[in-house]
């Protein structure tokens, strides 16, 4: 079955909205946002919210970036430490400014061998971790992924394979493939095909993820007819948008999430959300559906970032998250723009209610 991920987001992939995904049935494996392994070494009063665990802490995967393989490699030691699924190295990030410093894509773009002596380095210190767990008699062997692009503009298919060998030759585990090249943009469709062709290449060895513009049920079973080799979908800012994502992606017979519904009695699933998020109906046609509270899951994620961020956060990663929600919505640029001018938690719940008193018909949808 395709295993369903969330994907990294900076200021978005953090402890709160892993809640909500979860609340609505969750999905196989979580990608925090990008951590910079130099800062998180120095153990700042911030380091801490990034690696938040109390949510699901057995499917995080915690996503490094770094310019240099000695702190990438430490901070992936001290990493291990909080469990979960393992290490992501950033590979694929083409933000100007991370590219800038020689994080991110950059690694892709530097001579083969000093990225060699990175995955080399990272995968050395967890190494010493699983040694560590073995030697304990624990089992929980932490793993080493990938997450990257095609390449550069002047990217070649040999190229672009060769570097994934090496990869997979010096202990990755898994690869993750946002098939675009460093500056082709989201209005370009993504090339599926080399997807499909680089989990052929390593079938039977190592899992490919495929990344990039799976929104809904139809695009997510177009995307797995044209990469069927893939072992899973990750999505990232459409789950900003729709948190319920994963849940409505569980109707396909295909997802991963679909099957451990169907070996699991109806009887141990829950009949509405414990926030009051969503609750099941039944549908017309007698098909069991759930009533999603738009409302209330704009209203929980503001709370979550009063639980688990820091005063100094609220605002931007309240602002980030609405800037993709409020496409929700009927009249979604005037909300937008509404949220993106609150200055405070308050002032955004008092907001947002404000817009439904307004619009109460966009507060309710079924899936």
């Amino acid at each position: 079955m395709t295993k369903l991920i969330a994907g990294p987001m900076a200021t978005l992939s953090h402890q709160g909205l892993r809640k909500i995904y979860e609340d609505f049935g969750g999905c196989d494996e979580y990608y925090t946002e990008m951590i910079n392994a130099s800062s998180y070494l120095t153990h700042g009063q911030f380091e801490g919210f990034y690696t938040l665990n109390e949510i699901a802490s057995d499917k995080i995967v915690w996503q490094l970036t770094g310019k240099e393989a000695s702190p990438m490699a430490k901070a992936a030691r001290e990493l291990c430490e909080l469990g979960g699924i393992g290490i992501d190295l950033n590979m694929g990030c083409s933000a100007p400014e991370i590219v800038k410093t020689g994080a991110g894509i950059a690694w892709m773009i530097k001579p083969m061998e000093e990225t060699k002596a990175l995955v080399i380095e990272v995968r050395n210190a967890i190494d010493s971790f699983n040694s560590d767990l073995t030697a304990e008699g624990k089992h929980k062997k932490q793993r080493l992924s990938a997450k990257l692009r095609l390449g550069d503009e002047d990217f070649t298919d040999e190229g672009f394979f060769k570097f994934c060998d090496m990869l997979y030759e010096n202990g990755v585990e898994q690869l993750v493939l946002h098939p675009r090249t460093r500056k082709e943009k989201l209005s370009r469709p993504p090339r599926y095909q080399y997807v499909e062709d680089l989990a052929k290449h390593f079938e039977n060895k190592i899992p490919v993820i495929l990344n990039g513009n799976v929104k809904d049920l139809y695009t997510f079973e177009n995307a797995l007819k044209a990469a069927p080799s893939s072992a899973g979908v990750m999505l990232a800012r459409i789950s900003a948008q729709k948190p319920w994502i994963f849940r409505e992606l569980s109707k396909s017979p295909d997802s991963s999430l679909a099957s451990q519904i169907s070996q699991t009695s109806a009887s141990q699933f829950p009949k509405a959300s414990v926030s009051g998020m969503w609750k099941k109906t039944a549908a017309d046609d007698g098909k069991e559906s759930i009533q999603i509270d738009r409302l209330k899951v704009g209203l929980e994620y503001i709370e979550n970032l009063r639980l688990y961020q820091p005063k100094e956060f609220h605002e931007t990663r309240m602002q980030r998250f609405f800037a993709y929600y409020c496409d929700n919505f009927s009249f979604g640029h005037y909300i937008k723009s509404k949220m993106l001018n609150c200055k405070t938690l308050d002032d955004a719940e008092n907001t947002f209610k404000s817009y439904f008193d307004e619009m109460p018909g966009d507060r309710f949808i079924s899936i």
